[in-house]
């Protein structure tokens, strides 16, 4: 991971605090949130704008959340592990 460390991003991602992070030139946001006992976790293509999603899920529970993310190829059909050295960290 570049400007971070992998192990802590993804104890941010779990905690589902905000994070601003680039992947191959483009600038992503992402948030989780527990409501009314459902967890949430999503990602954004912040800059540039665009109008959708890269990724969401709904889950029981953030560590559940967090399951999916880790497993979801979402990088480009890479998972976070496998894209890690890839992705910038930029708000840590």
């Amino acid at each position: 991971m570049i400007n971070g460390n992998p192990h802590d991003f993804i104890d941010t991602v779990y905690s589902g605090q905000d994070i601003i992070f680039v992947f191959h030139g483009i600038k992503y946001w992402f948030q989780g949130y527990t409501d009314n006992g459902k967890s949430h976790m999503e990602i954004f293509q912040y800059v540039p704008s665009s109008d959708g999603f890269l990724w969401i899920h709904d889950d029981d529970s953030m560590l559940k959340c967090l399951e999916a993310f880790l497993d979801a190829p979402i990088f480009n059909g890479k998972t976070f592990w496998e894209a890690e050295s890839e992705i910038e960290w930029v708000d840590n």
